[in-house]
């Protein structure tokens, strides 16, 4: 078999697969532990606990429990829905099965709980990987493809790192990923059982976060498109319409603990609490200090072009212009020759796809708030991919521009080849990644290390090369350290005692994410550099260690 034809074989497809998994299990343990897991730990653990006494028919923990949520979220005048809550409105299924998990095999040390946490964040983004595969299969029909755009999401460094620790967000993306292969399945051939797959999805979409209504109402709409477009099929079909949305609301009901007492009410207060949510944090962008709930009309859109990687960029502005340049042809010419939008399934599946980056954008533009990059959007990056995707095929299918489509493919296995080493020669801090036009600017303007993971290759340097112990130590920074000490054995955790003093502490952690309020300066006369982890170039994390 020739390299042309093993690029194009589904056996490449396989290898891949294979290779990337033995990387999950190969490297799961070397993360820290984010700013986000204690909180919906804690969180699943409640609804855990919540779960257990319905099934156990306890009246009194479930008394107990439902006053809890009463006067913390439902009576409580002042509430404000955060993520950070506990309990909070979202319960979100995922990380409750894996809270199930640990419940079940009694696991109680906190260094295994957080580790196998990660192994199962990163089994949940691979099976997303999978139907990642089928989405691309579904339109292309290519195996080449494929690699393609899975290559593509599995080198995009941020994504490959936050895989094993981003408890929401990469969950939401490979939710996404498999809403949108059983969406267009169930617009392809509404059945039985499509129907009650797009249900499921659709369900656990929007249990996990209230974005997951835009991917679900598209399908809609353009379900309606074809209604009007085709009396037949809205007579053949309509009923499908009806089944999708009485089990979808089932099944929200089923994964969504919040609602069991009373369905309607408390489903209406919760899109509506989370709608208007305002979590107050202040971000670095653009070399200024900005408040999350107010951030710039360009915020996200700026953060998706600093961080994606430059060859899905380029091919997604391309795929952009010649997919509008079609959909305008199509406008104005569309009483002309019996055009139409679109041609068939797939063509009505590329503005599928460009619709859900195009209204997710606009949704957060017009809210105006965004903090931590751009990470609540992350679930529009399989949908920019399969735009990428398509100006692939466009150049493809030109056979008239043979050298230019060598010199291209050769610059996309460049690009494919760069990212690979980068994110060999920076693991495990790939969520600290710039693309390569904007790797010498990020220092001064963006946030860096908001996650806190970086402290965790600190502690471990300060406990492996300490002689004195217990070493005291502190943060100048946002982040907490007790969040990384968890990923300690308990011998190690005793070597480290974490002080608020920082005038007390042998060794001061700065990951660079500033106490806007309570910003503390270190002496250089009192302390000098003991560590430091350098990306591309630029420190993300720095250990001062006090003289003697």
């Amino acid at each position: 078999m020739n390299m042309k034809n093993l690029l194009t074989s589904r056996n490449f497809l396989i290898l891949l697969f294979f290779i990337t998994f033995l990387l999950g299990l190969a490297l799961f343990n070397d993360y820290g532990v984010s700013n986000d897991e204690e909180f919906h730990r804690n969180n699943a653990t409640f609804w855990l606990k919540y779960i257990k006494a319905h099934i156990q028919l306890n009246s009194i923990a479930i008394t107990q429990l439902e006053n809890i949520i009463t006067e913390n979220i439902i009576d409580n005048e002042n509430f404000v829905y955060d993520t950070s809550a506990v309990p909070n409105i979202q319960s979100v299924p995922l990380p409750l099965i894996y809270e199930f998990i640990v419940d079940f095999l009694n696991i109680k040390s906190t260094k295994s709980i957080y580790q196998y946490k990660h192994l199962y964040n990163f089994i949940i983004y691979f099976i997303g990987l999978y139907f990642f595969y089928k989405l691309i299969y579904e339109r292309y029909k290519s195996y080449f493809y494929s690699v393609i755009g899975i290559l593509f999401l599995i080198l995009t460094p941020r994504f490959f790192a936050e895989s094993f620790y981003n408890v929401l967000d990469i969950f939401f993306v490979s939710l996404t990923i498999i809403n949108m292969f059983c969406g267009i399945n169930f617009l392809k051939e509404p059945n039985l059982k499509n129907t009650l797959f797009f249900s499921a999805s659709s369900a656990l979409i929007i249990v996990s976060r209230i974005m997951g209504l835009i991917p679900v109402i598209l399908i809609l709409f353009f379900l309606i498109i074809k209604f009007l477009r085709s009396n037949l099929y809205f007579k053949k079909n309509i009923k499908y319409l009806f089944y999708f949305i009485v089990s979808t609301f089932i099944i929200i009901i089923i994964f969504w603990p919040f609602l069991w007492t009373n369905p309607f009410n408390n489903f209406i207060f919760a899109l509506s609490e989370m709608s208007s949510a305002n979590f107050k944090l202040t971000n670095l962008y653009m070399g200024e200090y900005i408040s999350s709930t107010n951030v710039p009309w360009h915020y996200h859109t700026v953060w998706i072009v600093v961080t994606t990687p430059t060859i899905v960029l380029l091919l997604f502005f391309l795929g952009s212009f010649f997919l509008l340049k079609r959909l305008f042809t199509r406008l104005t010419k569309v009483d002309e020759n019996k055009n139409d939008i679109w041609r068939g399934d797939n063509e009505m599946f590329d503005l599928y796809f460009f619709s859900i980056i195009f209204f997710s954008i606009l949704l957060f533009i017009k809210k105006g708030m965004g903090y931590d990059g751009w990470r609540h959007l992350y679930f529009i990056y399989p949908a920019i991919i399969m735009i990428s995707l398509y100006f692939f095929n466009y150049l493809h299918l030109k056979k008239q521009m043979k050298i230019f489509k060598h010199v291209f493919y050769l610059f996309i296995l460049f690009n494919l080849s760069y990212l690979t080493y980068w994110n060999f020669k920076f693991h495990p801090h790939q969520n600290v990644y710039f693309n390569f036009f904007f790797k010498d600017n990020f220092q001064e303007n963006f946030d860096l290390d908001y996650w806190g993971l970086s402290n965790h290759a600190s502690l471990k340097y300060i406990i492996d090369n300490n002689r004195v112990y217990p070493a005291i130590v502190a943060t100048k920074s946002f982040s907490a350290l007790e969040r990384n000490l968890v990923m300690f054995d308990e011998e190690d955790k005793n070597k480290i005692s974490i002080t608020y003093d920082l005038s007390k502490a042998d060794f001061i952690i700065t990951n660079y994410r500033k106490r806007i309020k309570n910003d503390f300066f270190i002496d250089k006369d009192k302390y000098s550099k003991y560590y430091e982890i350098l990306i591309d170039g630029v420190p993300i994390n720095t250990v001062y260690k006090k003289k003697f």
